[in-house]
């Protein structure tokens, strides 16, 4: 079975594992970032520039300027603390 990459903002994503993505190609995004380390940076959401869209699950990798967007996991979050907390279960 062929997994589908999922298009959301404009931007693709993965379907099988998290989408490594630029500072630049988020440009338009809002990315929230939550000072807890988690893995290589810090647990956060990014959010589509438009509103039917909610926050996803992301690791925000400061020294690289790029984000680890958890597209993949199918599940999109009202608030970007709540989606923040998707690390939580899977530590």
């Amino acid at each position: 079975m062929v997994k589908q990459n999922r298009t959301i903002g404009g931007v693709k994503f993965r379907s099988d594992r998290p989408t490594t993505l630029t500072y630049k190609q988020l440009f338009k995004w809002v990315i929230w970032q939550f000072p807890r380390p988690q893995k290589k940076g810090f647990c956060g959401a990014v959010h589509p520039p438009t509103t039917e869209d909610a926050w996803i699950p992301a690791i925000i990798e400061v020294n690289k300027e790029r984000v680890q967007v958890y597209a993949h996991i199918g599940k999109n979050f009202q608030t970007p603390e709540t989606a923040a907390e998707f690390f939580d279960d899977i530590k």
